[in-house]
């Protein structure tokens, strides 16, 4: 499944975050429950505003920015992404060019990798290690291996041009190779363990954001490329298209050609739940078994999709201009939970 799996709030922090540092050296008592069992809100922020945070919401209610509540510092330009591994989270702060590792009971910050060009997303490695994606399509294109204690860079792999989104499957890691600010068309595969390449895997423009189904294969979303001429008009050279990667024969192919491109212009617009792939385009469709799209959710400024694998709940966050952005919580047969105001540019919705 996709990092975001969603649960029920139950979560006491009331007189948990109170303890503070020991005088004696010894490490800090951690509070007795955790930030679990919540859904978080990654919220970009502003371009250059250095405002990007993470909400939460705690029993129907959004605490907004909490690593700044906790830290007494902004978490920084554009967050792009945030991966829960065991009682960490690994927050990626595109702009700022760095990955914030923070305790999941305290959230307060344990460490910081930097000097990183363009961090994209975190998937886990193994016990002591994760691995970033970062490049623009500029030539500095890697997945980064990052030592969990230290948060510093430990090895590199090269990808294609602009690596994304990744997940994990088979002991594999496919890396989705968006083009960055430029064009690619490939989905570079490595071996967790050895680090080795396996095979670059050639799919439709512009894969950007990726899933595994229930059977272990990777759902892919190619956004689809667009030239422009002289006078900035735009030319439509290819369209939006969803491939599926054999999770074992590393084969690829074309499970829906689309004859446009995907309305949406958000980054985590694809999410998987068992055979169901939902996706956003001019509304949330839901498609079964590589059988035709359905409409399911009606609406407009849907900017990203989370999928809840316990209750089958839908999360999609919105980001309308000149109105305040939100993230709404659906039944799985697309019927509205409720909508609860968040932080600017939400673009996922995670859980522990």
């Amino acid at each position: 499944m996709k990092k975001n799996v969603l649960k029920i709030a139950s979560i006491v922090l009331a007189g948990s975050f109170a303890l503070t540092a020991c005088d004696n050296g010894k490490d800090d008592p951690q509070p007795s429950e955790k930030y679990s069992d919540v859904p978080f809100v990654v919220c970009e922020g502003n371009f250059n505003a250095n405002e990007g945070s993470i909400d939460v919401i705690i029993d129907g209610e959004v605490k907004k920015d909490i690593f700044q509540s906790e830290n007494n510092r902004p978490l920084g330009d554009v967050v792009q992404s945030m991966e829960i591994i065991g009682d960490q989270a690994f927050i990626v702060v595109n702009n700022s060019g760095k990955v914030e590792a923070v305790n999941m009971f305290t959230f307060k910050s344990e460490g910081t990798c930097t000097g990183l060009s363009y961090p994209r997303y975190v998937v886990n490695r193994n016990e002591n290690e994760i691995f970033v994606s970062n490049g623009s399509g500029d030539g500095n294109d890697y997945v980064y291996v990052v030592n969990k204690l230290s948060m510093q860079k430990t090895d590199s792999v090269p990808t294609g041009l602009g690596p994304n989104t990744m997940v994990v499957s088979n002991g594999k890691l496919f890396v989705a190779n968006s083009g960055g600010w430029g064009t690619d068309k490939t989905v570079t595969v490595i071996d967790t363990k050895t680090l080795k390449l396996e095979k670059t895997i050639t799919v439709g423009d512009n894969p950007y954001d990726m899933d595994v189904d229930a059977q272990g294969n990777i759902i892919v979303f190619c956004k689809g490329l667009t030239e422009y001429d002289a006078d900035w008009n735009p030319t439509v050279v290819s369209n939006s298209a969803i491939y599926t990667i054999n999770g074992s024969t590393l084969e690829a192919t074309a499970t829906k050609q689309f004859d446009h491109q995907f309305a949406s212009y958000g980054g985590n617009l694809l999410a998987c739940n068992g055979n169901t792939v939902y996706f956003i385009d001019d509304a949330v469709y839901s498609m079964t078994n590589n059988g035709e799209p359905t409409k399911l959710i009606e609406g407009t400024d849907f900017y990203g999709i989370s999928v809840n694998a316990k209750s089958d709940e839908i999360w999609v966050t919105q980001t309308p201009y000149g109105a305040s952005h939100s993230v709404s919580q659906y039944s799985a047969n697309g019927t509205l939970v409720k909508t609860y105001k968040v932080s600017n540019q939400p673009n996922a919705v995670v859980f522990d």
